[in-house]
Order: C-alpha cells, then sequence, then structure tokens
C-alpha cells in the first residue's frame, strides 16, 4: 500500500528552505541567549539548536505525507521514553544518572518543540500562529531579566521576532496555498517575499520615526538610565541621585527622574573643610554643598533636568582637573546673577577628592572661585586632589536652617529666629518679568492644577511668603487619624498602577512615601502654584558628625540629595528642604576618619609642557611661562626652560599616583615647591619670572609634580570612549538600508530606460562610416521594438514588414539595406546611403506617435522584456 503524499517534494523542499531553515538560526539566537541566563543549560546552545532542527526538519518531510499527527506524535514519545529507559541502566552512578537524565530531558524537550513547530509549518496556520506568539513571549521574559530597558534593548530583541513572525506566518500561507503546476515557481515565491521584506522594511522604518520620542520616554520611564549601566545595577525604575565617570567617579547627574526606587552606594566621595561658624563664636555651621540646579521638568519621563538656558544663571562649574595646581579660576559675576545683596558674606571651602569624578566641582552656593592645591604627603594614598572654594554665602543658609527639624525644638527655635527676617517680605518682587515667568512655571496638565489645589488648600489663611513655605513644610510633617507621621522617607516608594501616572500627585496624595526628589519636586510645583520663584537644587546634604575636628565634614554616596531654593528679594536664592529626615543617611557607614590636616606652606608653582626627562638624575625639564612664587604670578612673553629635581616628588594626574617614566616629552604638567630653600627668596618689585628663576637653586627641588592631560587628548579619549560604548543606532541603520534599497529598486526599475539612452544616443551621434551607423541604427531600433512588446520571432523581412504596417514606417527598406550591408560585398548606393542617413530619428519618431507617453513608461518598467532582449544571442 502506497502512502499518499499531501506536499510535493518541491514543495517540502521550500518548507524546509523558506521555513525551517529561517527558524533554526533564529532558534539558534534565542538558545543562545536563554543559556546566558539560565546556567544549568551549561551553555551548549549549539548542540540544543541541532535538537531542535532534528526535529523540525523530520516533521516537515513526514508530515508531507498523509500521516496523523496524534498517533505518530504517540510512537515518537514512546520512542524517546525507551531511549530514556536505556540510558539510564547504561549509566553508572548517581551523578552519573542525573546528568543523563537532565542531558536527555534537554533533548526532548527542544526535539519535541521542534516537532511541533514543523507539524504547523506543514499542516497548521494555527499552530503556526501561536508558535509566533510563544516566540515573542519568550523574548519579552529574556529582554525583562537580561538587559536594561533602553531603546537599543527593545530594538535588538523586539523588532527582529516581530519581523521573524509576520514573516513565518506569511511564507508559511504563501508555500502552503502555491499552485503546485506554476511554471516558475522559484520566481514566484522570490518575488512575493521581495516585496513582503520591503513592506516590512518600511513598516519598521516608520514605526521607529513616527514613535521615536515614544521609544526614548519608554527608556527613560523604565530604567535605561546611564548610571544603571556604570553602577552595574538593574531593574525597572530605578534611579540614582549620582552617577560614574569613566574611571569610576561619583558626581551628582545632571537629571533626575522619578522613579520607583532609588539606588544608594555607601562610599566615602569627598571631605571638606568650611571656613564658617556661628558669629563669635567656634561652633561649627555646616552648609549644603550644590553641584547642579534643576530648573526645567520634563512632564512626559517625569524628569528633573539642568537647563543651561536658565536666565540668571549662578551656577559656577568650573573643571578642577583642568586648572593648574594653585592657580584660580573665578566668575565674580556669578555673584551678581545671584541677586543676593543682603547679609551676605564670603565663605571659603577645602574639598579633598577620594572617590569624587575628577573633574566635578562642588562647593555651598553661590561658588565663585576654584584654585587647586596640593595634597600632603601623609595623606596622598586617601585623596587624590583637592581644591579651596570661595562662596559668596547668606547668613540665612545653614543646614540647621534648611533641614527640616521633624520635631527638634532647639532646631526649630534656631530656624524661627531666621524665619522672622524673611517674613518682613510680604510678597517677592521679581527683578523682571523673564524671571517670573521662567521659575514660576506650572505645566497645565490636569494632575499640577491637583498640586496648585491642594497647595492653596495647605497655605489658607498664610500671607507672607515664608509662612506658605513652613505651611508646605509642616504639611509634610504632618500625622494621620492614626497619630502616626503621614509623610515617610522611602527608597522604594513604588509606582503608580499605571506607568503614565502622575508619580507627583501619587505621592502627595496617595501612597505619601518617596525620597529626596519626591519632596522636593512636590514642593517646587506647590511653591510655583502660588507664585512663589523657586528652583531644585542637587548635591550633598551636609552633617556634622565630628565633635574631634570642628569645620570638617565627611561627605557619603548615599548623602547625595535634592533640596529647594527659594527667592527672596535682597536676600537672592535661600535653602529650603523639607524631605523628612531619613536616620540612614545621618549615619556614617563608617567612621569619619582623621583630616588631611598640617598642609604645607607653597612657595613656587610652575606650569607648562615637559621638554626633558632624566630618569638617571631625577630631573624634568620644562618649558614654561607662567609661574607662581609666594603667591605671586609672574607671565612671560617668552617660554623659559626650568631645570626641576623631582626625586623627592610625588608625581600624579587625574587618577592617581605614576611613576617618572610616564613623564614624557610634549606632558603639560604642573611642579609644585614646599622646599624651606624658597623661604627667604623674597620678591622686589622689579623682579620678573626670568629674574625670579635666576635667584633659585638649580636644579629647583619640587615636591609634587601633577600631570594635565590636554584638552585635545581629554576630548579624543571621550569621543573613543563614546565610539566604543554608544550602542547601534537600529533607526539610522534601518534609514540607510531603506534608502539604499530604495535607490536599488529605483535604478534596477529604470535600467531598461537607461539602456535605451545609451544605444538611442549611439545612433543619433556622428558616425564614422554608414556601416556603423547602420549597424547603430538597427541596433537602437531592434531594442525599442522590443521594448514596446514587439518581440523578433520570425525572420528580419517579414518583421520588419509587420512593423512597417502597424507604424507606416520604411523599416522593411532598411532592414534589407542592413541585410546587403551585412553579407554582401557590393557596395551601398546613393539611394541606399541616403536612406541610412534620414531613417532612424523619423522611425522611432513614428512609433512614438502610435503609442501613448503612459504605454510607453509601462513598457519600459516590464524588465522581463529587457532580459528576454540581451539574454538572446546578439542580433546579425
Amino acid at each position: 500500500m502506497t502512502i499518499g503524499k499531501i506536499h510535493s517534494v518541491k514543495k517540502t523542499m521550500f518548507q524546509l528552505a523558506l521555513l525551517a531553515l529561517p527558524t533554526i538560526v533564529f532558534m539558534c539566537f534565542v538558545l543562545w541567549r536563554v543559556n546566558n541566563f539560565y546556567a544549568i543549560l551549561e551553555n551548549e546552545w549549539l548542540p540544543q539548536t541541532l535538537y531542535f532542527a532534528l526535529g523540525c526538519c523530520a516533521a516537515i518531510v513526514l508530515f508531507s505525507f498523509r500521516f496523523r499527527f496524534i498517533t505518530i506524535t504517540l510512537l515518537v514519545g514512546l520512542c524517546n521514553y525507551f531511549i530514556y529507559q536505556l540510558l539510564q541502566n547504561i549509566s553508572t552512578g548517581e551523578f552519573d544518572s542525573f546528568y543523563i537524565s537532565i542531558k536527555f530531558y534537554v533533548f526532548n524537550v527542544l526535539f519535541l518543540l521542534g516537532w511541533f513547530v514543523g507539524y504547523a509549518f506543514s499542516r497548521s496556520k494555527y499552530l503556526t500562529i501561536t508558535w509566533s506568539t510563544l516566540l515573542l513571549i519568550i523574548e519579552i521574559i529574556l529582554i525583562s531579566k537580561t538587559v536594561d530597558i533602553t531603546v537599543s534593548a527593545l530594538l535588538n530583541g523586539l523588532v527582529p521576532i516581530l519581523i521573524y513572525s509576520f514573516y513565518i506566518i506569511y511564507t508559511t500561507e504563501l508555500i502552503r496555498n502555491l499552485n503546485e503546476d506554476e511554471t516558475h515557481f522559484g520566481w514566484f515565491v522570490s518575488k512575493r517575499l521581495a516585496s513582503f521584506g520591503l513592506i516590512v522594511l518600511l513598516l519598521v522604518i516608520a514605526l521607529l520615526t513616527f514613535y521615536k520620542n515614544d521609544f526614548k520616554a519608554v527608556e527613560k520611564e523604565w530604567g535605561g538610565s546611564s548610571n544603571k549601566k556604570q553602577d552595574g545595577k538593574k531593574g525597572k525604575d530605578n534611579e540614582s541621585m549620582t552617577e560614574k565617570d569613566g574611571n569610576g567617579g561619583v558626581k551628582n547627574k545632571d537629571q533626575s527622574k522619578l522613579a520607583g526606587s532609588l539606588s544608594k552606594d555607601k562610599q566615602l566621595v569627598f571631605v571638606a573643610r568650611l571656613d564658617n561658624y556661628f558669629e563669635n563664636t567656634d561652633v561649627p555651621n555646616p552648609l549644603y554643598f550644590t553641584s547642579h540646579y534643576y530648573s526645567k521638568f520634563d512632564t512626559a519621563t517625569q524628569t528633573f533636568e539642568v537647563d543651561d538656558k536658565m536666565p540668571y544663571n549662578d551656577l559656577f562649574k568650573p573643571d578642577p582637573s583642568k586648572i593648574p595646581l594653585y592657580f584660580k579660576k573665578s566668575d565674580p559675576s556669578v555673584i551678581q546673577k545671584s541677586l543676593g545683596t543682603v547679609d551676605r558674606k564670603i565663605v571659603s571651602a577645602e574639598v579633598y577628592n577620594v572617590n569624587m569624578a575628577a573633574d566635578n566641582y562642588l562647593a555651598p552656593s553661590t561658588a565663585f572661585y576654584c584654585q587647586p592645591i596640593s595634597i600632603p604627603k601623609e595623606y596622598k594614598q586617601q585623596y587624590k586632589s583637592a581644591y579651596a572654594a570661595k562662596m559668596w554665602v547668606s547668613d540665612l543658609n545653614s543646614a540647621y536652617f534648611i533641614y527640616n527639624p521633624a520635631g527638634n525644638v532647639e532646631l526649630e527655635r534656631f530656624q524661627e529666629m531666621r524665619f522672622a527676617k524673611l517674613r518682613e517680605a510680604d510678597k517677592i518682587v521679581c527683578p523682571d518679568e523673564v524671571f517670573k515667568k521662567y521659575y514660576t512655571y506650572m505645566p497645565v496638565d490636569e494632575e499640577y492644577k491637583k498640586i496648585g489645589s491642594l497647595a492653596k488648600k495647605i497655605t489658607e489663611g498664610k500671607d507672607a511668603p515664608i509662612d506658605k513655605i513652613i505651611a508646605i513644610r509642616d504639611y509634610f510633617l504632618s500625622k494621620d487619624e492614626f497619630n502616626q507621621p503621614l509623610f515617610k522617607y522611602s527608597d522604594n516608594p513604588g509606582i503608580p498602577g499605571l506607568p503614565s501616572a502622575n508619580k507627583l500627585t501619587y505621592f502627595l496624595l496617595e501612597n505619601r512615601k518617596g525620597y529626596c526628589a519626591y519632596f522636593a519636586g512636590a514642593t517646587l510645583f506647590m511653591l510655583r502654584s502660588l507664585g512663589i520663584p523657586s528652583r531644585v537644587a542637587v548635591g550633598f546634604l551636609t552633617v556634622n558628625r565630628s565633635s574631634k575636628n570642628p569645620g570638617w565634614y565627611w561627605f557619603y554616596e548615599d548623602q547625595a540629595h535634592a533640596w529647594v531654593q527659594v527667592y527672596f528679594q535682597g536676600y537672592g536664592w535661600i535653602d529650603f528642604d523639607t524631605t523628612v529626615p531619613d536616620v540612614n543617611t545621618q549615619q556614617a557607614s563608617q567612621p569619619d576618619g582623621t583630616p588631611p590636616m598640617g598642609m604645607p606652606a607653597t612657595y613656587l608653582v610652575v606650569d607648562g609642557e615637559v621638554l626633558f626627562t632624566d630618569t638617571i638624575k631625577k630631573t624634568v625639564t620644562i618649558k614654561s611661562e607662567k609661574i607662581l612664587y609666594h603667591d605671586t604670578e609672574f607671565v612671560a612673553k617668552t617660554k623659559t626652560d626650568v631645570l626641576t629635581d623631582v626625586s623627592l616628588a610625588s608625581i600624579s594626574n587625574d587618577t592617581g599616583t605614576v611613576k617618572l617614566q610616564n613623564v614624557v616629552k610634549g606632558m603639560h604638567v604642573t611642579a609644585v615647591s614646599h622646599a624651606e630653600a624658597l623661604k627667604n627668596i623674597f620678591i622686589n618689585p622689579k623682579d620678573t619670572l626670568l629674574s625670579i628663576l635666576k635667584k633659585l637653586p638649580s636644579p629647583v627641588p619640587i615636591d609634587e609634580l601633577k600631570i594635565s592631560t590636554k584638552e585635545e587628548q581629554k576630548k579624543d579619549a571621550a569621543a573613543e570612549n563614546k565610539k566604543v560604548k554608544e550602542p547601534i543606532n537600529w533607526l539610522s541603520v534601518l534609514q540607510t538600508i531603506l534608502w539604499f534599497v530604495i535607490g536599488a529598486f529605483v535604478l534596477i526599475c529604470m535600467s531598461a530606460w537607461f539602456i535605451w539612452l545609451w544605444l538611442h544616443s549611439k545612433a543619433k551621434s556622428a558616425q564614422k562610416s554608414v556601416q556603423e551607423k547602420a549597424y547603430n541604427a538597427y541596433r537602437a531600433g531592434m531594442y525599442y521594438l522590443n521594448q514596446m512588446g514587439y518581440i523578433y520571432q520570425t525572420n528580419p523581412r517579414d518583421y520588419a514588414l509587420g512593423i512597417d504596417k502597424e507604424f507606416g514606417t520604411n523599416f522593411g527598406l532598411f532592414s534589407l539595406v542592413y541585410q546587403k550591408m551585412k553579407y554582401s560585398k557590393m557596395p551601398l548606393t546613393d539611394t541606399e546611403i541616403k536612406l541610412v542617413n534620414e531613417f532612424y530619428v523619423p522611425f522611432i519618431q513614428k512609433i512614438k506617435e502610435k503609442i501613448p507617453f503612459k504605454v510607453r513608461v509601462k513598457h519600459f518598467l516590464n524588465l522581463s522584456n529587457t532580459w528576454q532582449h540581451i539574454s538572446k544571442p546578439k542580433i546579425n
């Protein structure tokens, strides 16, 4: 008895090539990713792919015959069971038995999966759809478990599976419904698949183009922030107040997303000495250290952002790593932009970098001065770099005044004395309308109107701006009907049920727990809804934990903080912090250490480029045009060679200590000397750089040599780092592919016309001989007729006469002359030469007159005629 066939050999081969092969390749990729996540699979994705491929191909071949699925599948399952039992009997030892069981279990699952997929391709379109859906679910699970949610991850994960799913469903139905009697079976399938590919590509490009911003919003909303990669932390809706540079240095982020959880580290970031004490006492008065101002809010992603274009920008943000040691950089204009004139004073600070980014600058507001300074030798292992800062500070600002007192009676009494001063301002007067409009801006969304309504309710009966601020602060300190705090500090406040829901209203009106960004953001919009100019400041909160070393403060990464600044005319920007206390942040993760005391006096600083390094004599020759001597700067018009003795010097760069061998020609360095030999060599009023250097010993003893990376090298390194780390922009790739495909398609479609233009130009151009002219005219004419659908199938005479009858031409006579010229040695008569010379242009013109333009265009797009013409033997 012969088993009947459902599919021919031809159709089965197409199923194997066009369905099974792409599926096996795709499964290979999926299994590779699954193996990376599940260790029990032992990273054997290649043999696992072969298991799947065996089942898939076997099913396609077997079910091309009239076998019943359930019967055959039960037999296959039974066969696998007997094999399993046989392996169990052969194996020796408990471990071997378990190992073989797992191996065969993986084989059985993947083989049967391939079996079902092969049956789906062969017999069932509904199972094909189910298979595609299953793959999509697996891919979504892998994305959620193995990668951060970024635009690149979404595209890399979802676009291939979507294209594969559409392809498999379309191709399965295409092959299943094909007419097996189709003569050009392969060509038909190829055309359909090419058309499908082009349509899918167009759809993908269109979706990515139109929904580009939505993809970016998803990335920001669900955890695609850069700090995750840097911190190595994963999870949806996770945020950090800090980020790390390429060398692992910590700095505040220039944006802060309202997230479902906050990541914190306990590492020490920097140590600072702050020369700020209560008046006429030795009691330290700590200040918050500011890094950025967030004056913009992206409502789509609910993210606070830095805006460099904010009016009256009073943020001083130098790069300490670019300033030579002991040289100064200042910007007095920020003092004017701070708009603070009442009760202000200059305060100084020293910041010692432990794990802070080398280019980061932190200081209490409003800072206007930066001077990199040396670190004593005995502290070189603890601190990477240091700088001195100066600030234009309000007498009203104090960490004790800023911080939410949370029932601390002494702190409330201290704050009330300062509130009394601000209560004198019965209203806030802005410097101009631009300032007022910018710093009181409120989104028009309905959710933010709820915040405004709450603010009016909280501040009802309060007239002075400061009393409205206090009322908002007290609202965060209020208690519920069970006498429990209404608001709680939490690093894991959770997120609303809907990802697009407003997190600030959720925080204020529902769950009432969050971290500093929530308290600061809610306070900002409540104040702005009342017409009070405000902005969010971000940096580090200062906690006075040291009684042994007054004025010294230790800052850990979990002290990164956000708070609010409010503008009062005359006083400028005043800090307020409505965040309820977080005990964990106030407690250090380790005992605060010993500060870097005993800073030696600095007598000489030489800044310039290395000319020569002698590693034997331990000297470095520096070509310099700028020095500091006894804190006086000397600049020369031309560079001078300075020989320095670095035998006892500590040599370092932005990241740590280096060896003398690393100091090479062309490097920018700063040499510092604390040598007592320079102490009594004084400056005269007429001294210049050259005269000072002549007074000094040669070589000059140096205590510290700091290497500064050139700006161009930093830019090149940053560009290279960006080039390496930047994910592939799949949108640009797909757009490039699209334009390439469109261009290639247009060129192919117009290829028949391009051939015609070339032949036409040859026929019309001046010829060297009448024979050449006749040949080019005949060739161009025959191509044009062929393209218009008049295929040459008979002898030349009958074909030419048929054309004459159709178009009223003299092609028959020309054809006879051409044949005579081609095959006879007799010369052409004058009449025949005249016919050759005058034939071509009128001939083409008469054909064009008879065939409409649209029809001619259609015929030129028919490439099958072109292929038929050029594939025939050359015209004789």
